[in-house]
Order: C-alpha cells, then sequence, then structure tokens
C-alpha cells in the first residue's frame, strides 16, 4: 500500500473524525445512564420501598437497552480510536522510510 502525505493526512483525518464522533455519542450514553434509572425509579409506584423501586429499574427493558445501547456505542468508540492510532502509526512509519531514503 503506498500512499502520498496527502492521502495520510486524509486518512488520519477521517480517522480522527470517526473516532471523535463515536466517543462523543458512547459519552452521551454513559452521562445520562443514571438520568435514565432515575426516570425509571421515579415511575414506579410510591408505595415501593427503596430498594425494590432500584432493582425494578435496573430491571426495566428501557434501561437493560439503554446499557446495551451504551456498552455497543463505546465498543463503536473504541474501534474507531484504533483505526485512528493504526493511521497515525502508517503515517509515522512513512515519515521514516522517507527520511531513512
Amino acid at each position: 500500500m503506498s500512499l502520498d502525505a496527502d492521502q495520510i493526512y486524509n486518512l488520519v483525518m477521517k480517522a480522527g473524525e470517526d473516532w471523535v464522533d463515536k466517543d462523543a455519542a458512547a459519552n452521551i450514553l454513559e452521562e445520562t445512564k443514571p438520568i435514565v434509572l432515575a426516570e425509571i425509579f421515579n415511575s414506579q409506584p410510591s408505595g415501593m420501598a427503596v430498594a425494590a423501586k432500584e432493582n425494578a429499574a435496573k430491571g426495566d427493558p428501557a434501561y437493560r437497552l439503554h446499557v446495551t445501547n451504551m456498552v455497543t456505542a463505546r465498543k463503536e468508540a473504541n474501534r474507531a480510536r484504533v483505526k485512528y492510532k493504526s493511521a497515525e502509526m502508517l503515517a509515522e512509519l512513512r515519515r521514516s522510510q522517507e527520511s531513512s531514503k
């Protein structure tokens, strides 16, 4: 795979932007996790004990879906970070190749 400097730059930029977008999506889900739990907790009947409300909220399908989406988003962000770091490494290797000619 032979790439010129502009192609490598574009590859690194695209990978970096993808990582930033996916990391932001994962962060939003992570930051809203306690809010989702609180909303479900507060929707439980007022006569329930606090521990029972918490258990019901954590077992609620909406909360489980939020957690699943959060974990999936973090996985995608981590994969995007690997692509970005790999593109950075490629750029550095190409620079080393060029300087040793």
